[in-house]
């Protein structure tokens, strides 16, 4: 039987991947389109030194100001020219974007207490950075992370555990139809290592044979930020619109014309510093401080390392050096141990040991 082996072209295999995800190798910094978009836009964005206009949304107190319970009231920033909006609104948009279908719409945001305690003195309290139910019965943990740290898929994991356990009332009459639980954590680095996981994950318990979701109780959606290079004028949907601001509205100017609309300008209006009370304000600048204090110890450690690294190497280099010379000469044989030790500034000892390993070499 004759077979047949067909080819693709590379192009076509990673047009798919390309909107949102590249195919390449995913690291820290991957190549990014934005410095296209600076050179069109040179207005639009702050140069250097400049102060912001907006909030930074990865900065932790700016995520909860622009999409939670603290922040500004919009019946206070709304104006003729900027729509008015409900609590959770902003969130809900964002989130319904994100979801794209693959988890029923959110209908409603409803905050709850974000501080879960531990059920005894030996369990640690949990502290979620969002957490809401809506009107499908459904409760939804949200975290930002700014910062990588190690095994936040599991972070991610327990604090849905958590929320679960929260939800099983003590006596006989719980019948364990607690409400399903969505946790999404944002995150401005790479969680999933594998390169066929897209930008927008949604993660459930399922049959690997048969590709069927066996539990709707907990789902996990993955957002990478590093995944996702758009610049300003590749914006197709709302989607592209979130994760372009949740990446950039720190370092824009001025509201960009494609995005002043009525939809988006409210999302600026609560963004701008100059529109922040007092208090947001007092808890965002501290936060700002917070984080540049944490890069510049970074910044610190980095140079530190570096520095003894060189200092390792430099020492290393003399070791070896010095090695050499003992081993010719102990070839020699003219000389005593002491006269060797005292020529190369080493011990006795020292040059004992370097003998004996010739000797078993």
């Amino acid at each position: 039987m004759n077979t047949r082996t067909y080819f693709i072209a590379p192009e076509w295999l990673e047009l798919a991947m390309e909107v949102c995800e590249p195919v390449t190798k995913f690291n820290k910094n991957p190549p990014s389109k934005k410095g296209a978009a600076l050179e069109k836009d040179q207005d639009l964005f702050l140069a250097k030194d400049e102060e912001p206009v907006f909030i930074n949304p990865l900065s932790d107190v700016a995520f909860k100001i622009l999409f939670g319970e603290i922040g500004e009231d919009i019946k206070d920033l709304t104006g003729d020219d900027v729509p008015a909006l409900k609590e959770g609104d902003l969130l809900k948009g964002m989130l319904n974007s994100f979801l794209d279908h693959r988890i029923a719409e959110i209908t409603k945001v409803a905050f709850r207490n974000v501080e879960v305690p531990g059920s005894t003195i030996h369990q640690r309290k949990v502290i979620y950075d969002l957490f809401f139910s809506d009107n499908s019965t459904r409760e939804f943990v949200v975290e930002m992370q700014n910062i990588e740290i190690s095994f936040m898929l599991n972070r991610i994991h327990n604090y849905t555990s958590r929320a679960h356990s929260r939800a099983m009332k003590k006596g006989p009459d719980f019948e364990h139809n607690q409400k399903p639980i969505v946790g999404v954590v944002i995150a401005n680095f790479i969680l999933h290592k594998d390169e066929r996981m897209p930008c927008i994950s949604v993660i459930e318990n399922g049959d690997i044979q048969a590709g069927v979701v066996a539990m709707d109780l907990t789902k996990i959606v993955t957002v990478e930020l590093p995944k996702f290079n758009k610049s300003l004028d590749e914006l197709v949907d709302k989607k592209d619109v979130y994760l372009f601001l949740l990446k950039n509205l720190g370092m824009l100017r001025k509201i960009p014309a494609q995005l002043d609309t009525d939809e988006f300008r409210p999302l600026f209006e609560r963004a701008r510093i100059a529109n922040l009370k007092e208090e947001d304000h007092m808890l965002y600048d501290f936060d700002r401080t917070q984080e540049r204090k944490k890069q510049l110890e970074l910044e610190t450690a980095l140079q530190k390392g570096k520095l003894e690294g060189k200092l390792e190497g430099k020492l290393e280099g003399k070791l070896e050096s010095t090695r050499t010379i003992l081993e010719s000469l102990i070839g020699m044989g003219k000389l005593s141990f002491e006269d060797i030790a005292s020529a190369t500034n080493t011990s006795v000892s020292f040059v004992q040991k370097v003998k004996q390993e010739l000797a078993l070499a």
